[in-house]
């Protein structure tokens, strides 16, 4: 019996130590790979603009969408199901690059929207529906953007 503890201590030994190794060896190529690692493989649902984490009850179970790395989603007008992204931090930069993208120039364009706050979709001026939603209000599309919303029928202003 004791022969036996002593073969299992060594090959636990020999195990920790082999996998001490490969860590040692992969960690620099999870850091070099770049912000897109991070990034969560998403559901992007085309008909409602809406994207949906893994692990989701409609995550790949809806009739039409795609997958789409999170950012990428959320580049392409997606908000996330319930307005909760799957990584926050990964959101919130890619927001913050569509807002950059959007900010009105040194001419001073801005387009005022409505947004409508039941849906989280916003309309633009001369629409069927710029201000005639029962919940909502009025806001620049940089910042209907910045907060998550998606412009009507997939068209900015």
């Amino acid at each position: 019996m004791h022969k036996d503890l002593q073969t299992y201590t060594h090959m636990h030994r020999w195990r920790r130590h082999a996998f001490a190794w490969l860590v040692a060896l992969l960690l620099p190529f999870a850091f070099a790979t770049g912000a897109h690692a991070r990034d969560a493989q998403v559901w992007a649902n085309t008909n409602s603009g809406v994207y949906h984490c893994p692990g989701g009850q409609y995550y790949g179970n809806t009739k039409r969408g795609k997958y789409l790395d999170e950012s990428e989603a959320v580049a392409h007008g997606y908000r996330a199901a319930y307005h909760k992204p799957c990584s926050p931090a990964v959101a919130q930069r890619t927001r913050e690059q569509v807002i950059d993208r959007l900010s009105p120039g040194p001419a001073g364009d801005t387009t005022t929207v409505w947004i409508n706050t039941g849906s989280g979709v916003y309309h633009c001026p001369g629409t069927r529906y710029y201000g005639a939603t029962k919940r909502g209000r009025y806001a620049s599309e940089a910042e209907a953007i910045a907060a998550g919303n998606r412009p009507a029928y997939g068209q900015r202003c």
